[in-house]
């Protein structure tokens, strides 16, 4: 269990780790992923159909003052740390079956961190 417990705690401290590195990360790609499959509804500074996502790493689950999250992620006690939104991203309603976000996710990993590089470097 230890073993298990410890792979995954370094398993999520490298991806941490590899997206938080701007050297190693591209904004521009996340830039570009962003206004093609999330600005729809998102917006970093204003909540649109969907919550204002600067700042949002860090961030405690359903937060964002004024916007009307459905019940799993109003209820979440949990913060949005880089690993829940990889895994939230990947597929939304897998993670919070009720929610009301029509989104497909992002299946390619590169996309993902992408994204997740953006997210943080606009918070």
């Amino acid at each position: 269990m230890r073993r298990f417990a410890l792979a995954i705690t370094c398993g999520s401290f490298a991806l941490a780790h590899a997206i938080s590195q701007a050297a190693e990360c591209d904004t521009s790609a996340g830039q570009q992923v962003f206004q093609a499959k999330c600005s729809a509804c998102h917006a970093l500074g204003e909540t649109k159909v969907g919550p204002k996502l600067a700042g949002v790493v860090g961030r405690p689950m359903g937060s964002v003052q004024g916007f009307a999250y459905s019940t799993g992620l109003a209820g979440a006690h949990s913060t949005w740390s880089v690993e829940q939104l990889d895994e939230f991203l990947s597929a939304p309603a897998k993670k919070f079956p009720e929610t009301t976000m029509a989104f497909g996710g992002l299946r390619k990993t590169k996309d993902r961190q992408a994204v997740l590089c953006f997210l943080q470097t606009n918070s």
